[in-house]
């Protein structure tokens, strides 16, 4: 792998260098030699199926601008060229064995699964126009032939990924505890709060000491629910009706103006050490469902204030296995680690059998 990377696709990573890095008209010198020395032909030969030069170029030309933004000089440049070609032409004749295998060992995909994932294209993307698909199609100089074998291609590779996923999706109990043991600094965490806020600002028309008052009433009425409709109406809050008992989010997804409003005011889990002192005083001293005093920020010219309520709290230490939040992220991890490993012993069964020729 590494000598032909070295040799057929030199030209690929110096030439794409040059275009790169240089001036315009000698991009258009770089241009016209890569096109005199990278005619096109079979680069490697994955179980009867060839991989072209051309077919590299194509996967890692989007990704050329990301590579030279990356780059802290030329020589940077070009090895990130040559490691993204060797790692495109391992992943597309990996591919290329297991559709091999899969056609091996499996009778002919029905042509029915071809159809209707094509037929979904062009009726999502051509508003069912199928002239307008072929004529894409040519556009892009391939066939329909060529695209529907492109189509069965991808369905088969998902399948038989698919498989190998199926079989590593299982995760016992064991496994999660054995992770957790072996990870466990990986699951400290600082003294956290799980809060609620609202933010008000001080409107075009209002005075500081309006806008205070406002933030005063707000607080007030979410400490007692049944001022809150009132409220509403007085400063005419529009939006959908409240329903039953306000809750704290229905406040905020009125009022609130920051980020959070939409989502009811849920800042989520924070770190104590994270937030701004007198935030944090406030949560210190307001107790689980309960609503703070407003909190005056000087930004800019105009003030602001912040009205929290905290929902939950949880000590610094170790996250415990059992916590929904780090059972799933656990079991996200170990899934992960489970299907790299199959993937991999799955790929060296296939390659014991089939074979990679570089030319």
């Amino acid at each position: 792998m590494k000598s032909f990377l070295s040799s057929a696709l030199l030209i690929l990573c110096a030439v794409g260098a040059s275009a790169q890095l240089r001036q315009p008209t000698l991009e258009e010198a770089a241009a016209r030699r890569w096109s005199q020395l990278n005619s096109d032909r079979i680069a490697a030969d994955a179980d009867g199926q060839g991989i072209t030069l051309s077919d590299i170029r194509r996967q890692i030309d989007p990704i050329v601008g990301q590579l030279r933004a990356a780059a802290r000089s030329d020589v940077e440049f070009e090895l990130a060229l040559k490691q993204a070609a060797e790692e495109t032409l391992r992943s597309m004749a990996e591919r290329q064995l297991v559709i091999a295998e899969f056609r091996a060992n499996t009778p002919e995909l029905p042509a029915s699964y071809v159809d209707a994932d094509i037929e979904e294209t062009i009726r999502r993307d051509f508003g069912g126009d199928r002239n307008r698909f072929v004529a894409s199609l040519r556009a892009a100089g391939t066939t329909p032939l060529a695209y529907r074998k492109t189509i069965e291609d991808r369905i088969i590779f998902e399948y038989m990924v698919g498989q190998i996923r199926r079989a590593a999706w299982d995760v016992n109990p064991g496994k999660l505890q054995e992770y957790y043991d072996k990870n466990k600094n990986d699951f400290a965490r600082k003294e956290q709060v799980k809060l609620r806020q609202i933010t008000i600002t001080q409107g075009a028309a209002e005075k500081p000491e309006e806008t205070a008052a406002r933030a005063a009433a707000w607080a007030d009425a979410l400490r007692h629910p049944e001022k809150i409709a009132g409220l509403m109406e007085t400063y005419k809050i529009g939006g959908k009706p409240l329903a039953g008992k306000p809750s704290f989010a229905d406040v905020a997804e009125r009022i609130s103006t920051d980020d959070y409003a939409r989502k009811g005011g849920d800042a989520g889990w924070r770190n104590l050490d994270d937030l701004n002192q007198a935030v944090v005083e406030a949560l210190r001293t307001t107790q689980v469902g309960e609503v703070s005093a407003p909190l005056k920020f000087d930004v800019g010219a105009a003030p602001l204030y912040v009205i929290v309520s905290p929902e939950a709290r949880r000590p610094g230490g170790y996250a415990a296995v059992n916590e929904p939040e780090v059972m799933n992220e656990i079991e996200n991890k170990v899934r992960s680690i489970n299907l790299k490993a199959a993937i991999q012993r799955w790929l060296d069964e296939i390659r014991a059998k089939r074979h990679v020729q570089l030319r």
